[in-house]
């Protein structure tokens, strides 16, 4: 049951706000978060749905939970899929493109806004540890994780309400179709070479969130992802100690 609650929540709401023509007025409501509070904390919640931040989060996997490492691969692709198959299909434009007087923390996108990326990402990831790991605590925390990195969306300015719940329900569809794929596939994703090439590919990720220039665009949040990409190669050398001793 609970693997179908979060997209049946995402599809209602999404429903209800589209019938309502509340679209831009939550946006608005959302928005007004940025001035109220702290730009520096909503870009710092908001790069926890960037792509390379997502993955580096996933390192600690390895050599810990090969069958979740085995999944993140098919989440990985079909959270691509929706998310740049839909961008192509429904070109919709961002707030800056068709609104004034926002308050835009990070990059002013003006194109392609459904589905939220970022929102897809979190609900992906969060979907995979909060059904994989299948401890209550960590689920609430995962899924709470997730709904900030959604709401953050658009308080930055960036992504409208419809787009956020299109992310989430695509992210967690995608989390359980991983779950279901890799478990029927995972003779083949639990062969070492498999697991190390998939380890080495997140350790890469990590290196470059700690060594590489700051890609997100949101500077404020630099510091942050240089320490997500520290810790967990920090974790994972841990690990990878104690298992060669």
């Amino acid at each position: 049951m609970k693997r179908w609650l979060v997209p049946a929540v995402a599809a209602a709401l999404f429903l209800a706000i589209a019938a309502l023509g509340a679209n831009a007025p939550i946006f608005l409501a959302l928005n007004k978060l940025g001035p109220a509070t702290s730009d520096w904390l909503w870009a710092n919640i908001t790069v926890l749905g960037d792509t390379l931040v997502a993955f580096t989060l996933c390192l600690p996997l390895w050599r810990r939970r090969p069958d979740l490492l085995w999944a993140f691969l098919f989440l990985a692709l079909l959270g691509t899929l929706w998310v740049h198959g839909l961008k192509h299909a429904i070109d919709i434009a961002r707030p800056p493109g068709v609104m004034q007087d926002l308050h835009v923390i990070g990059p002013a996108f003006r194109t392609g806004s459904f589905p939220s990326g970022h929102t897809t990402t979190a609900f992906g990831v969060a979907g995979l540890m909060a059904m994989g790991l299948q401890f209550r605590t960590r689920y609430v925390i995962f899924l709470s994780a997730a709904i900030l990195v959604g709401v953050s969306r658009s308080v930055v300015g960036v992504h409208w309400p419809l787009d956020i719940l299109a992310g989430a329900f695509g992210g967690w569809l995608a989390a359980v179709a991983a779950l279901w794929l890799a478990q029927k596939t995972i003779d083949f994703g639990n062969r070492p070479w498999v697991q190390w090439a998939l380890g080495i590919f997140l350790a890469a990720c990590a290196a470059f969130l700690v060594f590489g220039p700051n890609k997100s665009g949101y500077a404020q949040a630099e510091l942050f992802q240089r320490a997500v990409g520290i810790c967990c190669l920090a974790a994972t050398a841990l690990r990878l100690r104690r298992a060669s001793g």
